[in-house]
């Protein structure tokens, strides 16, 4: 298999670490702030062209979250062990 270019594969160019984990803590963040903010009286109202409620989104929302905080663990795991 062909050893991985990433300068190949993505559009942008690669983000600085320092960066990279600034960005995910403000996106982090605004989605706290907003779920907080939430009415819980419109979690039950249907999300606009869509067949689910808000609270339906919101569950999907934060699971996808915790889904990529996983594998931005298993990377950095992979890349300290690698180093060591």
């Amino acid at each position: 298999m062909p050893r991985w270019e990433a300068e190949k594969e993505w559009a942008e160019p690669p983000i600085p670490w320092n960066e990279l984990v600034t960005r995910w803590n403000q996106s982090r963040d605004l989605l706290e702030q907003k779920i907080r903010n939430f009415p819980a009286a419109d979690l039950a109202k249907q999300v606009a062209g869509r067949s689910y409620p808000y609270e339906t989104m919101l569950h999907g929302i934060v699971q996808h979250a915790i889904y990529h905080t996983g594998q931005i663990a298993m990377v950095l795991s992979m890349l300290r062990s690698r180093s060591a």
